[in-house]
Protein backbone atom coordinates (compact mmCIF):
# COMPACT_ATOMS: atom_id res chain seq x y z
CA UNK A 1 0.00 0.00 0.00
CA UNK A 2 1.17 2.70 -1.17
CA UNK A 3 2.36 5.69 2.12
CA UNK A 4 1.30 9.22 1.53
CA UNK A 5 3.74 11.92 1.68
CA UNK A 6 2.38 13.69 4.81
CA UNK A 7 3.00 10.42 6.64
CA UNK A 8 5.81 7.59 7.21
CA UNK A 9 5.55 4.02 7.18
CA UNK A 10 3.68 3.45 10.41
CA UNK A 11 0.78 5.73 9.50
CA UNK A 12 1.77 8.44 11.54
CA UNK A 13 1.76 11.75 10.46
CA UNK A 14 5.10 13.46 9.44
CA UNK A 15 6.76 16.95 11.94
CA UNK A 16 6.11 19.13 9.31
CA UNK A 17 2.68 17.97 8.24
CA UNK A 18 1.99 18.74 11.69
CA UNK A 19 3.42 21.97 11.95
CA UNK A 20 1.25 23.05 9.23
CA UNK A 21 -1.47 21.95 11.30
CA UNK A 22 -0.46 24.13 14.27
CA UNK A 23 0.76 27.12 12.19
CA UNK A 24 -3.44 26.74 10.78
CA UNK A 25 -4.58 26.86 14.26
CA UNK A 26 -2.56 30.10 15.09
CA UNK A 27 -3.36 31.89 12.21
CA UNK A 28 -7.43 31.57 13.70
CA UNK A 29 -6.03 32.01 17.42
CA UNK A 30 -4.09 35.17 16.60
CA UNK A 31 -6.94 36.61 14.69
CA UNK A 32 -9.26 36.59 17.36
CA UNK A 33 -6.70 36.97 19.76
CA UNK A 34 -6.56 40.81 18.12
CA UNK A 35 -9.93 41.26 17.66
CA UNK A 36 -10.80 40.23 21.78
CA UNK A 37 -9.85 43.65 22.89
CA UNK A 38 -12.65 45.37 20.51
CA UNK A 39 -14.72 42.40 19.99
CA UNK A 40 -17.62 43.86 22.47
CA UNK A 41 -17.52 47.38 20.90
CA UNK A 42 -19.84 46.03 18.12
CA UNK A 43 -23.27 46.46 18.52
CA UNK A 44 -24.01 44.00 15.78
CA UNK A 45 -22.28 41.25 18.01
CA UNK A 46 -24.54 42.22 21.25
CA UNK A 47 -27.63 42.27 19.42
CA UNK A 48 -26.67 38.65 17.56
CA UNK A 49 -25.57 37.08 21.21
CA UNK A 50 -29.19 38.48 22.45
CA UNK A 51 -31.63 37.29 19.33
CA UNK A 52 -29.83 33.90 19.65
CA UNK A 53 -30.38 33.57 23.49
CA UNK A 54 -33.63 34.39 23.34
CA UNK A 55 -34.16 32.06 20.62
CA UNK A 56 -32.56 29.39 22.83
CA UNK A 57 -35.27 29.69 25.01
CA UNK A 58 -37.96 29.79 22.89
CA UNK A 59 -36.53 26.06 22.55
CA UNK A 60 -35.26 25.10 25.42
CA UNK A 61 -36.96 25.33 28.87
CA UNK A 62 -34.34 26.78 30.99
CA UNK A 63 -33.86 25.90 34.91
CA UNK A 64 -31.65 26.40 38.06
CA UNK A 65 -30.61 23.09 37.62
CA UNK A 66 -29.22 23.25 34.34
CA UNK A 67 -25.04 23.56 33.59
CA UNK A 68 -24.68 25.28 30.22
CA UNK A 69 -21.15 25.01 27.84
CA UNK A 70 -20.87 27.94 25.82
CA UNK A 71 -18.67 26.50 23.28
CA UNK A 72 -16.51 29.07 20.88
CA UNK A 73 -17.77 31.95 23.73
CA UNK A 74 -15.35 34.70 22.84
CA UNK A 75 -15.91 37.28 25.38
CA UNK A 76 -19.25 35.40 26.53
CA UNK A 77 -21.72 37.43 25.08
CA UNK A 78 -23.94 34.54 24.78
CA UNK A 79 -23.52 32.78 28.45
CA UNK A 80 -24.00 36.00 30.31
CA UNK A 81 -27.46 36.28 28.71
CA UNK A 82 -28.43 32.91 29.87
CA UNK A 83 -26.53 32.95 33.00
CA UNK A 84 -29.05 34.70 35.43
CA UNK A 85 -31.58 31.33 34.08
CA UNK A 86 -29.51 28.59 34.88
CA UNK A 87 -26.87 27.17 37.16
CA UNK A 88 -24.08 27.43 35.48
CA UNK A 89 -21.92 28.37 32.48
CA UNK A 90 -18.75 27.50 31.43
CA UNK A 91 -17.34 30.05 28.69
CA UNK A 92 -14.83 27.62 26.27
CA UNK A 93 -13.04 29.22 23.41
CA UNK A 94 -9.58 28.45 22.08
CA UNK A 95 -8.51 31.80 22.00
CA UNK A 96 -6.53 33.24 25.02
CA UNK A 97 -6.80 37.00 24.37
CA UNK A 98 -11.07 36.01 24.36
CA UNK A 99 -10.46 33.63 27.34
CA UNK A 100 -8.77 36.67 29.48
CA UNK A 101 -11.94 39.19 28.53
CA UNK A 102 -14.37 36.64 30.00
CA UNK A 103 -12.16 35.83 33.30
CA UNK A 104 -11.83 39.85 33.63
CA UNK A 105 -15.72 40.34 33.47
CA UNK A 106 -16.23 37.15 35.75
CA UNK A 107 -13.77 38.89 38.56
CA UNK A 108 -15.25 42.05 37.85
CA UNK A 109 -18.88 41.10 38.32
CA UNK A 110 -18.40 38.58 41.28
CA UNK A 111 -19.99 35.96 38.87
CA UNK A 112 -20.05 32.93 40.58
CA UNK A 113 -21.78 30.69 38.36
CA UNK A 114 -19.76 31.01 35.44
CA UNK A 115 -16.27 30.09 34.79
CA UNK A 116 -13.57 30.54 31.55
CA UNK A 117 -11.75 27.74 30.08
CA UNK A 118 -9.46 27.07 27.03
CA UNK A 119 -10.66 24.63 25.07
CA UNK A 120 -10.51 23.33 21.11
CA UNK A 121 -12.12 20.58 20.69
CA UNK A 122 -10.93 19.67 17.34
CA UNK A 123 -7.65 18.68 18.84
CA UNK A 124 -8.02 18.62 22.37
CA UNK A 125 -9.13 15.34 24.36
CA UNK A 126 -12.81 15.79 25.41
CA UNK A 127 -13.24 16.85 28.74
CA UNK A 128 -15.21 14.76 31.74
CA UNK A 129 -17.84 17.57 32.29
CA UNK A 130 -21.06 16.93 31.12
CA UNK A 131 -23.85 19.55 30.64
CA UNK A 132 -27.34 19.82 30.01
CA UNK A 133 -27.19 22.29 27.39
CA UNK A 134 -24.10 23.14 25.11
CA UNK A 135 -24.52 26.68 23.15
CA UNK A 136 -22.49 27.69 19.83
CA UNK A 137 -22.70 30.68 18.17
CA UNK A 138 -20.97 31.46 15.40
CA UNK A 139 -18.86 28.90 16.03
CA UNK A 140 -18.93 26.37 13.16
CA UNK A 141 -18.52 27.91 10.30
CA UNK A 142 -14.62 28.18 11.68
CA UNK A 143 -14.70 24.90 12.15
CA UNK A 144 -12.80 22.25 9.68
CA UNK A 145 -13.69 18.58 11.55
CA UNK A 146 -17.11 19.59 11.95
CA UNK A 147 -17.72 15.61 12.24
CA UNK A 148 -15.14 15.55 15.44
CA UNK A 149 -16.65 19.06 16.84
CA UNK A 150 -20.56 17.37 16.65
CA UNK A 151 -19.40 14.05 18.29
CA UNK A 152 -17.78 15.70 21.17
CA UNK A 153 -20.67 17.91 21.87
CA UNK A 154 -23.11 14.53 21.87
CA UNK A 155 -20.56 13.22 24.12
CA UNK A 156 -20.30 16.01 26.58
CA UNK A 157 -24.02 16.42 26.92
CA UNK A 158 -26.38 14.65 29.76
CA UNK A 159 -28.91 12.10 28.40
CA UNK A 160 -31.53 14.53 27.31
CA UNK A 161 -29.71 17.52 27.13
CA UNK A 162 -30.01 19.86 24.40
CA UNK A 163 -27.53 21.25 21.44
CA UNK A 164 -28.28 24.20 20.35
CA UNK A 165 -25.91 26.06 16.99
CA UNK A 166 -26.76 29.08 15.48
CA UNK A 167 -24.64 29.61 12.34
CA UNK A 168 -25.10 31.57 8.93
CA UNK A 169 -27.31 30.44 6.16
CA UNK A 170 -25.09 29.98 3.28
CA UNK A 171 -23.99 32.54 1.66
CA UNK A 172 -21.43 33.50 -1.12
CA UNK A 173 -18.25 34.03 0.76
CA UNK A 174 -19.05 37.85 1.27
CA UNK A 175 -20.01 37.75 5.06
CA UNK A 176 -16.32 37.73 6.21
CA UNK A 177 -13.64 40.66 4.87
CA UNK A 178 -10.21 39.03 3.95
CA UNK A 179 -8.62 39.75 7.14
CA UNK A 180 -10.79 36.42 8.25
CA UNK A 181 -8.73 34.48 5.55
CA UNK A 182 -7.43 31.45 6.97
CA UNK A 183 -9.90 31.10 9.68
CA UNK A 184 -13.14 30.35 7.86
CA UNK A 185 -14.16 26.80 6.46
CA UNK A 186 -17.61 27.34 5.50
CA UNK A 187 -19.60 29.93 4.04
CA UNK A 188 -22.34 28.85 6.11
CA UNK A 189 -24.91 25.96 5.46
CA UNK A 190 -27.65 24.47 4.36
CA UNK A 191 -29.97 23.90 7.10
CA UNK A 192 -31.76 20.35 5.56
CA UNK A 193 -27.93 19.46 5.52
CA UNK A 194 -27.03 20.47 8.97
CA UNK A 195 -30.23 18.93 10.51
CA UNK A 196 -28.96 15.65 8.71
CA UNK A 197 -25.77 15.67 10.12
CA UNK A 198 -26.95 16.24 13.59
CA UNK A 199 -28.94 13.17 13.51
CA UNK A 200 -26.14 11.01 12.01
CA UNK A 201 -24.22 11.69 15.10
CA UNK A 202 -27.20 10.80 17.22
CA UNK A 203 -29.26 13.62 18.07
CA UNK A 204 -33.57 13.75 17.58
CA UNK A 205 -36.04 16.19 17.97
CA UNK A 206 -33.90 18.20 15.72
CA UNK A 207 -35.51 21.71 14.74
CA UNK A 208 -34.40 24.83 12.99
CA UNK A 209 -35.55 28.74 13.27
CA UNK A 210 -34.10 31.81 12.48
CA UNK A 211 -32.80 33.51 15.05
CA UNK A 212 -31.92 36.75 13.42
CA UNK A 213 -30.58 38.63 10.65
CA UNK A 214 -27.65 40.56 10.23
CA UNK A 215 -27.17 43.43 8.06
CA UNK A 216 -23.86 44.58 7.79
CA UNK A 217 -21.44 46.38 4.89
CA UNK A 218 -19.79 44.11 2.83
CA UNK A 219 -16.46 44.59 0.33
CA UNK A 220 -17.33 46.86 -2.55
CA UNK A 221 -19.60 49.24 -0.13
CA UNK A 222 -23.34 47.63 -0.72
CA UNK A 223 -25.26 46.30 2.37
CA UNK A 224 -26.34 42.79 3.01
CA UNK A 225 -28.70 40.75 4.95
CA UNK A 226 -27.84 37.42 6.50
CA UNK A 227 -29.90 34.83 8.19
CA UNK A 228 -28.61 33.77 11.14
CA UNK A 229 -30.47 30.22 11.90
CA UNK A 230 -30.84 28.28 15.18
CA UNK A 231 -30.69 24.49 14.86
CA UNK A 232 -31.62 22.27 18.24
CA UNK A 233 -31.34 18.90 18.99
CA UNK A 234 -31.78 16.27 21.64
CA UNK A 235 -29.38 13.78 23.00
CA UNK A 236 -31.55 10.22 24.11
Amino acid sequence: MAVSPLQNGGGEARPVFRLVLATMADVDTNHFDQSAATWDKEPRRLELAEAVGKAILRQVRSTQQMDVLDYGCGTGLLGLFLLPRVRSVAGADSSPGMIRILEDKIRSGGLRGMRAMMLDLERDPVPESRYHLIAANMVAHHVERLDALLAAFHQMLRQGGFLAIADLDEEPGVFHGPEANGHVHHHGFDRRAFKDHLRRVGFVDVTDATAHVIRKPIVGGATRDFPVFLIVGRRV
